[in-house]
């Protein structure tokens, strides 16, 4: 079987990156995934594949270099130092896939605005060596054009919905009234005053802790139940779980501390007992709107104010004040869930994503090359 190096933020203690590794293995059950990850040896473990480690960036290179592809899936341009990969690692795994002239795709990225000139130079570089780039949302495409990448650019969506898309089928996920059958009376019905709080420590600013339990603080206050969910563990370089911990300290009242989501599709019966999800990462809001709970996205990164307003789910800013993320959440618990269709609709957008990886991957000679619908492109400002 033909192997593609498979990078971007993986681990094995996210629900997202097992979306992401699940996604990859539905569209592409013929290709071998080998995954860059931060801790390769728990990652080759729970998913039992085949890993390189993804702090060792010669490592990397070399592991691109060897596969019959490299693909960067679900990572972010400018996520940070400690991003793994990093930039410059991303630009050199894409040259040496190139010099063995192997295939490369950037599906479903995103990017940070405020880089540096020679971030932006780096950026260019990336897109402009890679075979296929489908972007995870149109803030990244101007993201990308204000570095001076030029555009067009196919606009995607996380490629983990198709994850979702695959827990579906099995009945698992997507416990939204309208999925379920259930009549508009019961659609009325008032939700349960209790509120999950999906900690990501990626991208979260250190002072929306302490703003964040101080709102929280007020709604416990009120009557409103709490639950905190660390999206990782305590393994490789997770912080969410001390994260959970100072949150906890910061209510001041008592709160149910849950175990990290397996999987996005455990969300269903996990977060279907919430009135509301406070989502501060992109994945956490796929679960939400999995399960058929409404969300408040907490804009700690590019990709989740776009996917909060494609699902038409409130947004509040990470620097927002306590008064306003306290209103925000209060809001949430009387707000309708995604609905069905946005759903669908993203979930449609990763398969086109992952049919044009196919076709790419095939040389051009698969028979879904006469399929496809095409993502939207979007221009960059003329400059």
């Amino acid at each position: 079987m033909p192997s593609a190096l498979l990078a971007g933020h993986f681990g094995p203690t996210d629900a997202g990156e097992t979306a992401t590794l699940g996604a990859f293995r539905r569209a592409l059950p013929e290709w071998t995934p080998v995954l860059a990850s931060s801790d390769p040896a728990a990652t080759r473990a729970v998913h039992d594949c085949r890993t390189v480690d993804a702090r060792r960036p010669l490592a990397v290179v070399r592991a691109a270099a060897r596969a019959d592809a490299s693909v960067l899936a679900g990572w972010s341009i400018g996520e940070g130092e400690d991003a793994r990969p990093g930039l410059r690692t991303a630009v050199a795994l894409v040259a040496a896939a190139k010099l063995r002239g192997r295939p490369t795709a950037l599906l479903g990225i995103s990017a940070r605005g405020g880089r540096s000139a020679f971030e932006g130079r780096l950026s260019r570089r990336l897109l402009g060596g890679a075979d296929l780039v489908v972007l995870r949302d149109e803030l990244s495409a101007r993201h990308l054009a204000a570095a001076g990448v030029e555009g067009p650019f196919r606009i995607g969506t996380d490629p983990a919905w198709l994850d979702v898309q695959d827990r579906r089928t099995d009945g698992t996920v997507c416990n939204h009234p309208r999925y379920a059958g259930v009549d508009a009376d019961a659609e009325r019905q008032p939700r349960p005053r209790r509120v999950v709080v999906a900690i990501e420590a990626r991208g979260c600013p250190d002072e929306l802790i302490a703003r964040l339990g101080e709102a929280l603080a007020g709604l416990a206050a009120d009557g409103v139940e709490i639950a905190l969910r660390p999206w990782g563990t305590t393994a490789g370089e997770g912080r969410d779980p001390g994260l959970v911990a100072e949150l906890a300290g910061r209510i001041g009242r008592p709160v149910q501390v849950l175990e990290p989501l397996p999987d996005l599709g455990a969300g269903s019966g996990a977060m279907a007992a919430a009135g509301a999800v406070v989502a501060l990462g992109s994945h956490a809001l796929i679960a939400a709107a999995a399960a058929g709970v409404p969300a408040v996205a907490v804009a700690c990164e590019p990709a989740i104010a776009d996917l909060a307003r494609r699902l038409d789910q409130p947004l509040v800013e990470a620097d927002a004040s306590v008064i306003t993320v306290r209103a925000a959440i209060a809001a949430a618990l009387d707000h309708e869930p995604a609905l069905p269709n946005a759903v669908e609709g993203q979930i449609a957008t990763a398969e086109e994503g992952f049919r044009l990886l196919r076709v790419l991957l095939s040389e051009g000679q698969s028979d879904e090359v006469t399929e496809l619908s095409g993502l939207p492109l979007r221009r960059g400002p003329k400059r």
